[in-house]
């Protein structure tokens, strides 16, 4: 029987796919708080802490991607689509 400690034998567990990639909070004038984290198969790890305000070019595709989030709430992001191309 083989040594369950033995280099040879270890098999990382399985990732499944993230819930969510971090946390959104919308403060009382729209503006977008948000800490977003990953990490790959290798175990690095990236965060980010991003404010975008209104009139961000990129402000109403996040809104959009946080289901409509309203001043005050605070809510999960889910994963991003992987991008065409």
């Amino acid at each position: 029987m083989a040594d369950p400690t033995s280099p040879d034998d270890f098999r990382p567990p399985e990732k499944k796919p993230a819930d969510n990639v971090g946390s959104a909070y919308m403060e009382t004038d729209g503006t977008l708080e948000m800490r977003l984290r990953t990490e790959t198969d290798d175990g690095t790890i990236g965060e980010a802490y991003l404010v975008i305000p209104p009139g961000d070019p990129r402000y109403a595709a996040m809104v959009k991607h946080l289901d409509g989030i309203k001043p005050g709430e605070g809510r999960s992001i889910k994963p991003f689509p992987a991008p065409q191309g």
